[in-house]
């Protein structure tokens, strides 16, 4: 049941990195070499190559989209259980003996 708390949140952060991802490529690209680099002496000389810009806006839209669709379905799974919740009064059933 923690999971699918932290589900939105997981999905919305998704949806963030899709959008860097595909909106600002060089950038994200450079923050994410920044990032991993670190340890390195100049990882902001690194020039990435056309393809790999492209390939991270493509990445970034199939982000963005995953993200999108998992928070539609996160909601569509908190509507159901609020449905259920409220549907769960007993069932009474006559059962008449045969004769």
């Amino acid at each position: 049941m923690a999971i699918q708390k932290l589900l939105p949140v997981t999905y919305a952060w998704l949806v963030v990195q899709g959008l860097l991802a595909s909106l600002l490529p060089k950038q994200a690209i450079e923050l994410n070499s920044r990032l991993t680099l670190s340890g390195f002496e100049n990882p902001g000389d690194l020039e990435p190559k056309a393809w790999y810009v492209r390939a991270t806006r493509v990445a970034g839209v199939g982000m963005l989209t995953a993200g999108l669709a998992g928070l539609l379905s996160v909601s569509q799974l908190e509507d159901d259980d609020a449905e259920t919740a409220e549907s769960t009064d007993p069932i009474e059933v006559d059962i008449e003996p045969d004769d």
